[in-house]
């Protein structure tokens, strides 16, 4: 049997009334490269942050979170012990929408301390790993400067930088090209790219853009209104999934880019499609 390395069974989560996420099931496995596609606001960021424990789903009417939920690696991330949660977390690189920096601590203390906390790398080895990063991101000159000084699109890929940096066997990226111009998006698309081409990485990126998703995904899990709607290879979603599907994809695709839509060799009913 495969193994699973991220697995969540009928996740649902409230905020006061609002249902945000309304039963959400997927197993990711390891290598895959996988995009977590929707609209905003339908609970991909909530997604998230519950599969990697940073949020508790919702309890059942007795109180208790239901066991095996949500797993990462083999831990039950609710249930298992504080031991085991933290070894997993150690594979688990995460880039947050905001960055996440610390003000406080310069961009070379940012990467340092998720080194220095999750790795048992030497002082040496950490400054030859964060130099790389740095120089990957295009970013080698900010290492002694503060997250204030960085422009967004800096601080975004900072932001990625220190999520590679303990080596993740899980790399998870959230909306990373959001409110960026379109050479930091390009910038940052190629990095997220270079890290599956020929690797063993599991990567998991949350997005409202189609063209990002279907860029380096083997898979798309399309999510609307806090539910899972389609699951699979885009291509297989966009000829063979629901009306919806199809139309969501295609509004994004063709109204918006149909020189890129056509260099995907899709059939020509869809191009000229009303969409």
């Amino acid at each position: 049997m495969e193994s699973t390395l991220i697995s969540l069974k009928s996740v649902k989560k409230t905020f006061g009334r609002l249902e945000v996420l309304r039963g959400i099931s997927f197993d990711l496995h390891p290598g895959e490269r996988v995009s977590l596609l929707g609209p905003g606001g339908c609970g991909k960021s909530t997604i998230l942050k519950v599969a990697v424990g940073l949020m508790e789903p919702d309890r059942t009417a007795d109180g208790v979170i239901p066991r095996g939920c949500v797993t990462l690696g083999n831990v039950d991330m609710f249930h298992g012990s504080s031991e085991g949660r933290s070894r997993v977390l150690r594979q688990v690189g995460m880039a947050f929408q905001q960055g996440a920096l610390f003000d406080f601590m310069t961009v070379r203390e940012n990467l340092l301390f998720a080194m220095e906390n999750m790795t048992s790398m030497t002082p040496e080895e950490m400054d030859r790993v964060l130099k790389g990063l740095l120089a990957g991101v295009k970013l080698g000159h900010t290492e002694n400067l503060f997250p204030y000084e960085l422009s967004g699109g800096m601080q975004r890929r900072v932001g990625i930088a220190r999520a590679l940096a303990t080596k993740p066997s899980i790399a998870i990226f959230d909306e990373p090209t959001a409110g960026l111009d379109p050479v930091t998006s390009t910038i940052i698309l190629n990095m997220i790219h270079e890290l599956g081409a020929g690797s063993s990485r599991t990567l998991l990126v949350a997005t409202s853009n189609v063209e990002i998703a279907i860029r380096f995904a083997d898979r798309v899990i399309l999510v609307n209104e806090g539910k899972v709607v389609a699951d699979g290879p885009w291509r297989e979603l966009i000829l063979r999934g629901s009306e919806w599907v199809r139309h969501f994809l295609g509004v994004r695709l063709i109204g918006l880019d149909l020189d890129y839509a056509r260099g995907l060799n899709l059939p020509q009913e869809f191009l000229d499609a009303h969409w």
